[in-house]
């Protein structure tokens, strides 16, 4: 059985020679990501050019997903500090310090927000101060957990609802690299509420980038508004890094599965980030708790799963993927298994939702193989996927763009299709164009499913069920 499960990786240091860039793309890379909180400009379109090149030389479809550096605070200091219990610190309200022994922000305004007796976490957690007074341009505060900061190092405010943009200068700026380097996705970091949504398609069309964007769930605002969030956005992510710091960690595991139930429910992608394969930063096998988080993932219905320095930055990038990759399979082998039935399509939806379950039930029914999608902008294909039918899924589109943003879906296989005149029969191309594509084989039994089944006609949903022919015709099932 071939993995339905994408695997998003990250780009970095550790890829970038075309030989490691081909081999991860061969292990089962569906998604690049591109961290725009580290690197510059000419860095990113560099790597992605090599992406490319790869994806090219070793045939697939794969996606690009630009992610954003968002309001992300770090600390800028020349040197480590040893922070002791009850020491008091002091944070410049401005981009340099008011006294000497300030800590200075990346993003200072942020901590107009805070309030006195509200937590402040530096490196994730490990130290914890408490908020004091602000006076004369600089918030008070003192060590409630100690240790070593580092400089460059993160601050999260869980108990301060923060009132800034939804987009900072900075991601303004990686959205115009974004453009330049024409990805795929846009993911957007620490959304708060839906209408973030509506400002990053603005930013992005302003700089000629029309692609669907996707929010990072990690302030416990998102959690609170999910649905909304879900239903604004094209996609979203579950950033457990910066979610554990905001929220309880005891919690993290329920949210993952809330955020997962939300996007399935709606027909939208969902990935599930960080610290995966963590420990295969620098050993070639994950931990056996590592592996059950992977596979809890996709027991939950995730349409992704992602690698950040494992892949990125760590010493064994080609392993990080394939072993991913195993996990997902075994992983799928056993929810096949142990599967009844596809879920009940969603209550007040449009018969677009009846009718994709349909399809996917009746390819239980007849044993296909396949569920073969001609599809112009890949909604009907995404569709299909909300299911999780266990026939493949082979979304047959006209343009490159449509094919690599359908690689972040779970399931899809991408095919391109064949122009086809006016009036003509869309879902008999599609089974050529997936027999050709080597999708299909000569025998099989697929189902197809068209919303607009003649080019150019009306929409008119139409499924249908066809055996593959000699050279890909459709015949009588």
């Amino acid at each position: 059985m071939s993995r339905r499960t994408k695997i998003v990786a990250t780009l970095g240091p550790a890829t970038d020679s075309p030989e490691v860039m081909d081999a991860v793309l061969r292990a089962g890379v569906d998604v690049a990501r591109v961290n725009f909180s580290h690197g510059t400009a000419e860095e990113h379109i560099a790597r992605v050019e090599r992406f490319r090149d790869s994806a090219r030389r070793v045939g697939k479809y794969a996606a690009v997903m630009a992610d954003l550096p968002g309001p992300k605070m770090r600390v800028r200091m020349p040197a480590l500090r040893f922070l002791n219990y009850g020491d008091p610190v002091v944070f410049s309200l401005s981009a340099a310090p008011v006294e000497p022994g300030d800590l200075v922000l990346t993003e200072p305004e942020l901590l107009a927000d805070v309030r006195p007796g509200q937590r402040m976490l530096l490196d994730d957690g490990r130290l914890q101060l408490e908020a004091g007074e602000t006076q004369k341009g600089r918030l008070f505060s003192k060590v409630l957990v100690g240790g070593t900061l580092h400089p460059n190092k993160g601050l999260n405010l869980p108990d301060t609802p923060l009132s800034i943009a939804a987009l900072t200068e900075r991601d303004r700026a990686a959205i115009t690299v974004a453009a330049r380097a024409e990805v795929d996705w846009v993911a957007v970091s620490f959304v708060r509420t839906a209408e973030a949504a509506d400002e990053v398609r603005a930013a992005c069309a302003a700089c000629g980038l029309n692609v669907p964007v996707l929010a990072k769930i990690e302030r416990p605002e998102a959690v609170g508004r999910a649905a909304a969030i879900v239903a604004a956005f094209d996609a979203i992510m579950v950033a457990r890094g910066d979610l554990g710091v905001e929220l309880p960690l005891e919690r993290v595991p329920s949210v993952q599965k809330m955020l997962i139930a939300e996007a399935r429910a709606a027909g939208k992608p969902v990935i599930t980030a960080t610290d995966m394969l963590d420990s295969m930063r620098n050993n070639p096998r994950p931990t056996r708790a590592e592996a059950s988080d992977v596979a809890n993932a996709i027991y939950d219905g995730t349409d992704a799963v992602m690698l950040s320095g494992e892949t990125a930055v760590g010493a064994y990038p080609v392993d990080a993927v394939t072993c991913m990759s195993r996990i997902a399979e075994e992983t799928e082998a056993h929810i096949h298994l142990t599967r009844t039935a596809p879920p009940h399509a969603p209550v007040n939806e449009d018969s677009d939702g009846p009718i994709t379950l349909a399809a996917c039930s009746l390819a239980d029914e007849v044993n296909a193989t396949a569920i073969v999608t001609p599809t112009l902008s890949g909604r009907t294909a995404k569709l299909a996927a909300r299911y999780r039918p266990w026939a493949r899924v082979i979304a047959v589109a006209p343009t490159d763009a449509v094919l690599q943003r359908l690689a972040l879906v779970w399931g899809i296989t991408p095919v391109r299709m064949t122009p086809v005149d006016t009036g003509g029969d869309r879902m008999a191309t599609a089974v050529l164009d997936a027999f050709t594509a080597g999708t299909i084989r000569v025998g099989e039994r697929v189902v197809v499913l068209a919303g607009h089944p003649i080019a150019g006609g009306p929409r008119f949903p139409t499924v249908r069920v066809v055996r593959v022919g000699e050279g890909g015709v459709s015949t009588e099932p």
